[in-house]
């Protein structure tokens, strides 16, 4: 088992996709960081100017207090040493995509290559070999994980000083490492999902497609969840006047593997995703129809790691490969 993980590991290392991922991912975290930046400059602009940055119009009182609010918070979000957690939680957002990549390539590989036989005929059983893969894949995140970290650690300071006068303090430290370990746990019910799919179409082809469109149609699920919340935002969400087919769709999206990654990174924090019903600028109730609770989030993520793995070792010691123990 070790010594098959150790070479899992090395496999990993030689293959080139994964240093290609590790650039991109870096790459887009500093355009989603400066993109941060630059937004708060043009909030901060259109409230000492009271002219809207976007068409030039005058903006209302109500308008300035949103602004304000989308200040104080893209100023936590950005100050040290919350921006570690805020880049941890960035990199989550596209970075799920990169993971499933990283999954279908290095998870299909033995069955495109046809290499699996050979592995299983040399005494590799099959529960050691999807454990590996699944352990290999789930530290490569780790790694990736630890060194957005240490960059954002170092980066961190600098950001501060743009964004605030106040000085840097280490209150909050905890709570910004909680998110980069909550952010790699997330990777693990990801990364068994994707492997499923792999050993079950034998490809990975179908496998990328099904796992990057499942992952797709969650995304924008939850964008087009509150557009229908802004069409009923006069209704009691408690009472009957929501439609039946809306607490439906709100139901089914509360069960999906997004959803509850997102409540669960979002640990004691308001969800940015539960646009339903929530109080502030858009006057809505607070009452929500989704789930929020982070304990329900986890068991969810524990609930998907266990029945696919339990899947995928059952179709490995089902299927026509007639090799190994």
């Amino acid at each position: 088992m070790r010594s098959f993980l150790s070479a899992e590991w090395i496999r990993m290392r030689r293959l080139w996709l994964t240093w290609v991922l590790l650039v991109l991912i870096l790459v887009v975290l500093a355009l989603q960081v400066n993109g941060k930046l630059i937004e708060l400059e043009e909030l901060k602009t259109e409230v000492e100017t009271g002219v809207s940055a976007s068409d030039g119009s005058l903006l209302t009182p109500h308008q300035i207090e949103g602004n304000l609010i989308l200040i104080q918070i893209l100023t936590t979000d950005l100050s040290y040493p919350a921006f570690i957690g805020t880049v941890a939680h960035l990199s989550t957002g596209f970075g799920w995509f990169f993971v499933i990549l990283l999954t279908v390539v290095f998870g299909g590989e033995d069955f495109s290559r046809r290499t699996i036989p050979v592995i299983l005929i040399r005494g590799v059983r099959r529960s050691d070999y999807l454990i590996a893969r699944t352990l290999a894949l789930w530290l490569a995140m780790g790694v990736v994980v630890v060194i957005i970290m240490i960059l954002s650690a170092a980066l961190g300071p600098f950001i501060h000083r743009q964004v605030t006068a106040d000085p840097i303090s280490l209150e909050g430290l905890g709570d910004a490492l909680l998110w980069v370990l909550r952010s790699w746990i997330t990777c693990l019910p990801f990364i068994v999902a994707v492997l499923f799919w792999a050993v079950l179409a034998r490809n990975m082809g179908p496998a990328l497609g099904v796992g990057i469109g499942l992952h797709t149609l969650e995304v924008i699920y939850g964008l087009v969840l509150p557009i229908f919340a802004t069409i009923f935002a006069n209704a009691d969400p408690t009472g009957e006047a929501v439609p039946w087919f809306y607490r439906v769709q709100m139901q089914l999206f509360s069960l999906s593997l997004g959803y509850n990654s997102g409540v669960f990174l979002n640990w004691g924090a308001p969800f940015s995703r539960d646009a339903i019903f929530i109080e502030g600028t858009l006057g809505l109730s607070s009452e929500t129809l989704l789930p929020t609770t982070p304990e329900r989030g986890l068991a969810f993520l524990l609930g998907y790691t266990i029945v696919f793995f339990g899947w995928t070792m059952w179709i490995l010691r089902r299927r026509d490969i007639r090799f190994g123990p």
